[in-house]
């Protein structure tokens, strides 16, 4: 998405701006442009903007940042406190991951300042945890939606990698997490849960078995999970580091640089590299952080899927069951919409799929017994989950 309105924004006439909601996605967008030799301005803070034009250096050798060009990328809490409260000759404007915005929120807000641009708002999932719609006759500002091309097309021409799954038991306890305000679970409710599970151990176990040597994102919980996923990593020889939101955007570029060059093996995130992060040397996305957000799930597996020379496939290692909470992200299934469909409860499923007790192989979900093993499944109960022996295997298309 990035490439794409980089390059619209390169070939627009007029003025025009491009908005983001962290200052790690301001800064991605601004070294585009400056890769495409896009001359622009930069509306963030003082501190951020020194951050953004040292990365220019520190990529590309100069800054690209000129203060009153027309092209400008900007942060949404900077850009709603501006001096200047329209922006009348701005022409277009686009806003990256463009489901954050409604009417009411900040988003919104942002966007009245450009009462004559056309808006164009490029999302990979159209959707909120909280259920509001992006359309114009619900919450949002929408009045089209166009779909572009499915991700198991882009897997078939080869635009995408495609991917196998793992999916190992877990004792990880959900039950009594609380749904915040967002839709999404309770981040303390979280942390709680991951602390009384062996999830720590169980990442670093099903990583060394499944993808040693690989490549990976981990996703955890909180900033205390991931120092001590991390030392487990290191413990086990696979060097690893923290990356969070508070990782300054200088560090954070040079330990990205460390893991393009496999110094590193893997980056344990909190909520961070979900949404913009470009490696696609990436083989393997370990979630050890549940989620009920699918747009958060589908951007966090879509870490994996850039294609890469000599990637033949990613490995998705699921330890928290977001596969069977939310169904594959190709699946042709899904239907877009820009109508709310209010908050998801606990025991609404769009899923066609599950896995078995028993070989812990995908299946359909209308299926009565599992294809390859034969077991059928008891009726599920909220208790403690029961270990079962059985044999892990990846699955690869055909079998999902």
């Amino acid at each position: 998405k990035t490439v794409t309105f980089c390059e619209i924004l390169k070939n627009h006439k007029g003025r025009a701006i491009v908005i983001a909601h962290r200052h790690q996605l301001v800064a991605q967008t601004s070294l585009c442009l400056a890769k495409n030799g896009v001359y622009h301005d930069i509306i963030a803070s003082k501190s951020a903007i020194r951050v953004i034009a040292a990365l220019h250096r520190f990529h590309l050798g100069k800054s690209f940042y000129r203060p009153q060009r027309h092209i400008i990328a900007a942060g949404v809490d900077t850009l709603i406190t501006h001096k200047n409260p329209t922006f009348k000759d701005v022409s277009l404007a686009i806003v990256d991951e463009g489901h954050h915005v409604l009417r009411k929120n900040k988003w919104g807000k942002a966007l009245e300042m450009f009462p004559n641009a056309r808006v164009l708002l490029p999302t990979a999932t159209p959707l909120r945890a909280d259920g509001y719609g992006l359309g114009r006759n619900a919450d949002g500002v929408a009045d089209v939606l166009i779909e572009g091309v499915g991700m198991r097309e882009l897997i078939k021409r080869g635009c995408l990698s495609d991917y196998q799954i793992a999916m190992p038991p877990s004792d990880l306890k959900l039950d009594s997490v609380k749904i915040s305000a967002g839709g999404d679970y309770s981040p303390v409710g979280l942390k709680a849960a991951a602390r009384q599970s062996h999830i720590i151990g169980d990442i670093v176990q099903h990583y060394l078995r499944f993808a040693s040597g690989k490549l990976g994102l981990t996703f955890v919980t909180d900033l205390e999970t991931a120092a001590d996923v991390a030392q487990s990593y290191r413990d086990a020889g696979v060097p690893a580091e923290v990356i969070s939101g508070k990782t300054d955007e200088l560090t954070r570029a040079r330990l990205m640089r460390k893991f393009e060059n496999r110094e590193i093996l893997q980056l344990i995130s909190v909520d961070l590299l979900g949404e913009g992060v470009d490696v696609p040397a990436i083989e393997v996305v370990s979630f050890a952080r549940p989620t009920k957000s699918y747009s958060l799930y589908a951007q966090q597996f879509g870490r994996a899927l850039r294609p890469f020379p000599g990637k033949t496939h990613a490995i998705i290692i699921d330890h928290v069951g977001n596969v069977l909470q939310h169904g594959l992200p190709d699946d042709t299934r899904r239907a877009w919409s820009l109508s709310g469909r209010g908050k998801r409860t606990a025991s609404e499923s769009t899923v066609y799929i599950r896995a078995c007790a028993n070989c812990f192989l995908v299946y359909e979900k209308h299926l009565t017994a599992c294809p390859f093993c034969g077991h059928k499944d008891a009726p599920i109960v909220r208790s403690t989950p029961e270990m079962v022996e059985g044999d892990l295997t990846l699955l690869d298309a055909a079998a999902i």
